[in-house]
């Protein structure tokens, strides 16, 4: 290729908008793509890129037409299809579920063994709640391709929402066989929880913190571990460095709270549960736990005000009124307290729902 063919005004807009686009500048990149369209209104990955960028800003329906767009040009181009319906897939309702699923389909039709739109279409299975037939299609790319990393992650997902839990823990294996990750590694620990294996969960755990020592979720199940063990000094240390990684987790806040109190620590807990409040301002358990560490100093007119909170917003729950009755009745609060009480037995008396 000549120097005149790369100053080409076209090729300075593409080279210029991939640049953008590589370092996530996708206002930029929108617009040399759009003068680059201008340019060559016929090459089908000039559209396609343009709409990339569309999606990434979450311009769907802009995205969504530059994509059609694209296929005008080049119907049979599996990258157009596989791209718009993942914009589809973003839509969050049944009809852009069933237009993504149709192009996945189409897709699937030109060529069986695209293994993204295989994936893809075990998605929308997934999210629509058809858990085997979603398991089926990742089994069909893993059949075509058994190191296919997106197709193992997968099929883990599935396994774990049918309560396979060792089919899951083979997956994930799998897929760190062929590349460890740090959040791989996290999520196979948090299986091996739930199988009461907290000796390999430490592990795995300890294995991500090796790959990528910001990994917050891997200090934070950790400390989970800790806390279940008792091990409350260690449990705030995980805690402490899951925060320091990221500090928008109000989980992590939450359980450095709870560690805390246990630590008889009450100014730091009551810092994290605000911290934790902030983040997440309409989960009534943050409330609660709050308003138990206010009742053991003693501080009943708070501790009612956030039982009060959490009954807001979970009203029959019967722990949350019972404590609140607890701490009314030392305010001498009798009329309420007995309410609550009698509200909490009720309640407990009523038959158990099963679905």
């Amino acid at each position: 290729m000549t120097s005149r063919h790369l100053l080409h005004p076209k090729n300075v807009f593409i080279n210029r908008g991939l640049l953008y686009f590589e370092r996530k500048d996708y206002d930029n990149a929108v617009y040399d793509f759009q003068m680059s369209a201008k340019l060559s209104p016929l090459d089908h990955r000039i559209h396609h890129t343009l709409g990339l960028c569309y999606h990434k800003l979450g311009r769907l329906q802009e995205a969504v037409q530059t994509f059609t767009d694209c296929l005008k040009l080049k119907p049979f181009f599996l990258d157009g299809l596989i791209s718009r319906g993942n914009v589809y897939m973003d839509y969050g309702h049944a009809d852009g579920l069933d237009f993504a699923r149709r192009d996945y389909q189409r897709a699937l039709r030109l060529d069986p063994m695209c293994l993204p739109a295989r994936v893809n279409l075990a998605y929308t299975l997934q999210v629509e709640g058809h858990l085997m037939q979603a398991w089926e299609q990742f089994t069909s790319a893993i059949e075509v391709k058994p190191t296919y990393k997106p197709a193992l992650e997968g099929r883990a997902i599935v396994n774990l929402q049918m309560s396979n839990m060792f089919g899951a823990s083979q997956d994930i294996t799998a897929s760190i066989k062929v590349q460890p990750t740090a959040e791989l590694l996290t999520n196979r620990g948090v299986i091996q929880q739930f199988m009461n294996d907290s000796i390999n969960a430490m592990r795995d755990y300890q294995a991500a913190i090796k790959l990528d020592k910001t990994y917050s979720l891997a200090y934070f199940n950790m400390g989970n571990v800790n806390f279940h063990t008792r091990h409350f000094k260690q449990a705030l240390d995980n805690y402490n460095k899951a925060v320091e990684f990221n500090n928008k987790d109000e989980s992590a806040f939450l359980n450095r709270a709870i560690t805390k109190v246990l630590l008889r620590d009450a100014q730091g807990a009551l810092s994290d549960f605000k911290a934790a409040i902030k983040l997440s301002p309409h989960s009534a358990h943050m409330y609660f736990n709050r308003g138990n560490l206010y009742t053991s100093l003693q501080q009943y007119d708070k501790a009612e005000k956030d039982y009060t909170k959490a009954l807001e917003l979970v009203p029959d729950d019967a722990l949350t009124l019972k404590r609140r009755a607890d701490v009314r009745g030392k305010l001498g609060k009798r009329e309420e307290a007995v309410a609550d009480y009698k509200h909490a037995i009720e309640i407990q008396g009523r038959p158990k729902r099963y679905k």
